[in-house]
Parts: C-alpha cells; structure tokens; sequence
C-alpha cells in the first residue's frame, strides 16, 4: 500500500484526530481522568512502583548530639515495552467517487474512517484502564500477543462487605466505606479523594436502610434518598464524592462494562484527562510509531508521540484505506492508591 495525500495528508488527518481523541478522553473514555494521557517518546516505559505512604516522624534530639539517620522507602523499578494497537477501515465506494470527481466526499470519508478507528483505538485503552484499576495489573491476550503487566497491588486494598449491598435491608454500605477509608489512610498517608461506581450500585445505596436512616427527618424515614442527600450524608462523614461510571464498548459484537457493575473503586480525585503529566496514581503512556518517524507522514518535530493516522492506496483493485496507528499502556505507579471492592 502506498500514502495518499491526494485528499488529506497523514499530518493533517493526525492532528484531526488527535483534537478528537482530547474531547473523547473528557467524556466517554473518563477513567482517563484517574490514568491521564501522557505521551512520551519512546517505545518501552519505565517507572518506580510505590510512593511514599505514611510518612515516617523525625526525632527530636539533644543539642550537640549526631543526627539520627533517615531511610528510604523500598522501590521496585518496572519497566517493558509499550504494545502497538492499529486499525484500519476501507473505502469500499472510493473508485466511484473517484471517478466522479467528488474530492470533497473522499476527503470526509476519510476523516469519519480515521475517527471510527481512532475511537476504536481509545475505547480498547479505556477497557485496559479499568483492568489496571479494578486487577491492579493489565492482561493482554489477543492477536498473538500475550501481555501482563502486574503492577503489584497490596491484598489489602482489594475488600468487600461482610453483606453485599443489594440486600438493601441488612447491608452497611457506610459502615464499610468508613472501615474502607481507614484501611486507604493507614496504607497511603492520604484521603481517598473520589468513589467510582456503576449506577446499579448508586441505586443500592439510594435504597439502602442504613442510608435512609441518616437521611431521616420529623416526617419520616424516605423510602428512596435523593442523589444530593446521598452526597451530603457521604459529606458529613468524611467520604469524597460519587462519580457513576456505566461506559460499555464492543468487544467480538458483545456489550462490554469497562467496569463491572458489581465493583466500587476508591481513587485519588480526578485531573485532567489530557494532562502531559503523570498523577501519583499513574498514566496511560503513548508512544512514538514508526509511522510517526516516517518522513512520508511528515509529523512535526516534538509532535511524534500518539495515535497517528493517514490513508492508503491499493492498486489492484482500487481502494484506498484508513489505518489509525499507536503504541500504549495504562501505567500504575502507585497502585495502592486503587482501592477495588466488591460490593454487589
């Protein structure tokens, strides 16, 4: 296959796309929030795992007395190779429109082509985020390529109640959450900051005694608590707020949650999505292509990491195809600050 610039350069369609992927990340690939996009140049990653927890107290001492000696915390150094993900689409009608002299219809089909494929790209990176966050490790088996990257998570902060929460009756989701954080405290040295959870679970906690009680007045107990008072019971107690989290995608033609609607995550507070920096969580780290080094994309100096995408042309019989290319990962620096119950 050789480039086509007749309709749309690679630089150009790149930089269409990658405007997209930035709104996307904000909308309807969030976990980005918690694992920000944070290209690098390079093809392997490398980081340190853990992060500081508690922090240790110094000692008071006498004067002219030697200072005592501090330590470091352990550090376990990670590191591999991004993986590449690619996708690509044809135009199957291109040597009609061709013929016909109608530029301006290839040149959109072509950016709808690199957007459905650049999207396909995201949602497949958004369902390793939810893997990392929920397992604490991300487990690649598809096309040939087998993957785990474990990010060696504590057993501690993988719980779940001693009642699962959809017994309404009897279930104590705030008594768990308040048992929950202390455990978050005592291993991080800092407050959960966020609780991401399916809309099924919301419900259950809408619903549930334990909740409706606090939420009681003169006139009576509610037999359903409103959002705004679940987050000001939630408030009252110390607890951070409640993101509901439902994205699916499609995985062989099935329905996929990206996280399970029986599952409640305890994270850090949400930053940007787009942000070059990594959060002490993590990132989600894109790579330089190869296509992205290649003088016939002619991408810009400092512009190489990322999704990249062009067009192609097939000969015999005539076709031209969109490929969207990257090579990525959702990184966990610190994976204790993921706290995953089951709760459901």
């Amino acid at each position: 296959m050789l480039i086509n610039t007749d309709y749309i350069t690679p630089a150009e369609l790149t930089g269409y796309v990658r405007a997209g992927a930035a709104d996307w990340a904000r909308n309807q690939f969030s976990l980005a929030r918690w694992l920000p996009n944070n290209p690098i140049d390079d093809l392997d990653f490398r980081f340190t795992r853990g992060g500081e927890g508690l922090i240790e107290a110094a000692t008071f001492r006498a004067y002219d007395a030697e200072s005592p000696i501090g330590s470091r915390p352990g550090a376990v150094r990670i590191s591999g190779e991004l993986p590449p993900i690619s996708r690509k689409i044809r135009l199957g009608e291109y040597d009609r429109l061709k013929q016909r002299k109608l530029d301006d219809r290839i040149r959109g089909a072509l950016m709808s082509d690199a957007e459905r494929m650049v999207k396909s790209i995201m949602a497949r990176m958004e369902l390793a985020r939810g893997d990392a966050l929920v397992n604490g490790k991300v487990t690649i088996s598809e096309n040939g390529l087998m993957v785990e990257a474990d990010f060696g998570r504590s057993g501690s902060m993988s719980v779940a109640p001693g009642t699962l929460w959809s017994d309404l009756a009897t279930a104590t989701p705030l008594t768990d959450l308040l048992a929950w954080r202390e455990t978050y405290i005592s291993t991080n040295g800092e407050l959960p900051g966020a609780i991401v959870t399916s809309t099924r679970v919301l419900n259950y906690l809408l619903r549930n005694a334990e909740i409706r009680a606090l939420a009681a007045t003169a006139i009576g107990t509610p037999t359903l608590v409103a959002p705004g008072m679940l987050t000001q019971v939630f408030e009252a107690h110390g607890l951070p707020p409640v993101y509901a989290y439902d994205a699916q995608v499609k995985v062989n033609g099935s329905a996929t949650r990206v996280v399970a609607d029986d599952k409640l995550v305890l994270l850090p507070a949400p930053g940007d999505a787009n942000s070059p920096e990594s959060s002490d969580l993590g990132a989600t780290l894109w790579g330089t292509t190869v296509e992205a080094t290649s003088p016939k994309y002619a991408i810009e100096m400092g512009e190489e990491p990322g999704i990249v995408a062009g067009s192609y042309e097939d000969e015999d019989p005539i076709a031209l195809w969109t490929k969207a290319s990257a090579i990525g990962l959702p990184i966990l620096a610190n994976p204790d600050l993921a706290m995953v119950a089951d709760v459901a």
